[in-house]
């Protein structure tokens, strides 16, 4: 009966010991999310092979056309999401995406080489390193 007890004893306390390091684990990746999101979204940068051709508030409403490598490519920035409204390449899955408005989203348009990406305010305009790696 003594063993009984002992081992009734030790899977509480084994128990109590996993919920408490459970506990902690869940706050300390709560407190991180506020970390993750602390760059905010300002505005649009738009790249042609690797290289910025333009570059857009996001609060702003704007349609705008760049040229791409296979034609035509229309964005639209509407109530602080940008996406592509109009592609002139076959699949057209940089339409379809729909819209982005968080820090470092992309819309890709491989055939055209076109790249639309979100960016954040940069504190002091330094380049710090962030809480997002690829």
């Amino acid at each position: 009966m003594n063993e009984e007890n002992n081992s009734q004893t030790a899977l509480k306390t084994c128990a109590a010991a996993d919920v408490a390091i459970v506990s902690l684990m869940i706050c300390c990746i709560a407190a991180t999310f506020p970390i993750l999101r602390s760059n905010r979204a300002d505005r649009v940068a738009v790249f042609r092979q690797n290289a910025l051709i333009a570059e857009y508030p996001l609060e702003e409403d704007i349609a705008f056309t760049v040229s791409g490598k296979r034609g035509p490519l229309e964005i639209e920035i509407k109530s602080g999401v940008a996406k592509i409204i109009h592609a002139d390449c076959t699949k057209r899955v940089c339409k379809i995406t729909g819209g982005i408005s968080h820090s470092y989203e992309q819309l890709i348009c491989a055939p055209n080489n076109i790249l639309v990406e979100i960016r954040a305010a940069a504190i002091n305009d330094t380049h710090d390193i962030d809480g997002i790696s690829y």
